[in-house]
C-alpha cells in the first residue's frame, strides 16, 4: 500500500516527536543523589560546617582549622557552585546528617547569594543532580518556573531530559576518549589534557569565573523575596533547625595597596545584605576592607583565589574570625 503525503507526515511526528517524547517519560529525568558526604558528616560530627565554591576551597585548610579552633570541621564545596547548589547542601546533606555544629557558614562573593539562577544550567546542571531529590518543591518554585520561558519551557515539559542534555553530550565526549585511548586511565588523563588546553579562560587570556561575575548583570539590587532568591529559604531551614548561620564574603583580589574597588551599588546591597541577615539572627563577615589578605595572597592578577603557599595564613586569618562561633 502506497503511503501518501499525510501518512508519511504523522510518521515523521512520531518518529521524530511523539516517540522520543514517550522515552523521555522512561529514562530519568535527572542524575543519581550522591548520599556520601552524609555519612561523611556523621562520622566527623563537625562543630563547624563551610560551604561553598572554589573560594573556600583555596581559602581554608579544615584540618588545621580544626586544630585552631578545637573541634572538628567540615569543608562541603565544589567548583562553580553557587545558591541553589549550597540550599540543596544545607537542607539534604547538613540537615539530612542529623548533625548539630555550632555554626553553618556560608562563603560567597558580592551578590551570589540572592542570584538564583547562576550556574544552574548547563555543565553545573549535574551538580545540582548530584544533591537534589526527585521533588524539590523550593527549586521549582525559585528556579524551573522563572528560567524556562517560551518555546523552552514548552521543550522542557515535553521532553523532559532536554534540562539534562549536556550530560549526554559528556557521555558521548568521553566515549570517543577512550575509543582513542589504550585504557580507562588513559582517557581521563587525555580528557584531562584536551579541557586543561582549551580552557575558556587560557583562550580568552583572563579568568572567565570573575569576569562573570563582575558582568553587567551583577548591579541588580538587594532582593530576598522568597519567590526569586534562595537566601531566605536557607534562613527558613537554618531556624526551624535552630542551626546558628554566618555567612561570609570573600576578599576579591585587591590592587597593590590591598583595596577592592566597589561601586556605589554594591555597596548598598551589601549594607541591606548586613541588615536584612542580623534582622533574622545571621551573622555577615565581609573580608573586602580585611587588610590580612594582601595582593601576594592571590593565585594570580585578577584571580580571587587564594595561592596553596597562603592557605595556611589565611586559614589562621579564618580561625580568628570564627572562633567566636564554636567558643561558648
Amino acid at each position: 500500500m502506497k503511503m501518501t503525503e499525510k501518512s508519511r507526515l504523522w510518521l515523521f511526528m512520531a518518529l521524530v516527536i511523539i516517540v522520543p517524547a514517550l522515552l523521555n517519560r522512561v529514562l530519568p529525568g535527572k542524575g543519581h543523589f550522591n548520599s556520601k558526604p552524609i555519612e561523611q558528616l556523621k562520622s566527623k560530627q563537625p562543630d563547624l560546617v563551610l560551604i561553598g565554591d572554589s573560594m573556600l576551597d583555596s581559602r581554608v585548610d579544615a584540618d588545621l582549622l580544626g586544630q585552631k579552633l578545637g573541634g572538628p570541621v567540615a569543608l562541603i564545596w565544589n567548583g562553580g557552585a553557587a545558591s541553589a547548589w549550597w540550599y540543596l547542601v544545607l537542607k539534604n546533606y547538613v540537615l539530612a546528617a542529623d548533625v548539630h555544629p555550632k555554626a553553618v557558614c556560608f562563603f560567597f562573593r558580592d551578590r551570589l547569594l540572592t542570584d538564583a539562577s547562576f550556574r544552574t544550567t548547563g555543565t553545573y546542571r549535574r551538580y545540582l543532580d548530584a544533591v537534589m531529590h526527585a521533588d524539590e518543591p523550593v527549586v521549582r518554585k525559585v528556579l524551573d518556573d522563572r528560567r524556562a520561558q517560551g518555546l523552552e519551557r514548552w521543550a522542557s515539559r515535553l521532553y523532559p531530559l532536554n534540562a539534562r542534555r549536556h550530560i549526554h553530550h559528556e557521555k558521548i565526549s568521553r566515549l570517543v576518549f577512550r575509543c582513542v585511548a589504550i585504557n580507562p586511565q588513559e582517557a581521563k588523563r587525555l580528557e584531562r589534557r584536551v579541557n586543561k588546553t582549551f580552557d575558556l579562560a587560557k583562550l580568552r587570556g583572563d579568568v572567565t569565573e570573575s569576569t562573570e561575575i563582575i558582568g553587567k548583570g551583577w548591579a541588580s539590587p538587594f532582593d530576598p523575596d522568597p519567590k526569586k532568591s534562595f537566601l531566605p529559604h536557607i534562613i527558613n531551614l537554618a531556624a526551624r533547625s535552630h542551626l546558628r548561620l554566618c555567612f561570609v564574603r570573600t576578599k576579591r583580589h585587591p590592587d597593590a595597596a590591598g583595596h577592592v574597588a566597589q561601586s556605589d551599588s554594591l555597596i548598598q546591597y551589601v549594607t541591606e545584605l548586613r541588615a536584612w541577615l542580623e534582622k533574622h539572627g545571621a551573622m555577615l563577615i565581609d573580608e573586602t576592607d580585611n587588610p590580612a589578605f594582601t595582593p601576594d595572597m592571590y593565585l594570580k592578577e585578577k584571580d580571587d583565589h587564594i595561592g596553596n603557599w597562603a592557605k595556611p595564613h589565611s586559614t589562621e586569618i579564618y580561625a580568628e574570625e570564627l572562633r567566636p562561633l564554636v567558643t561558648p
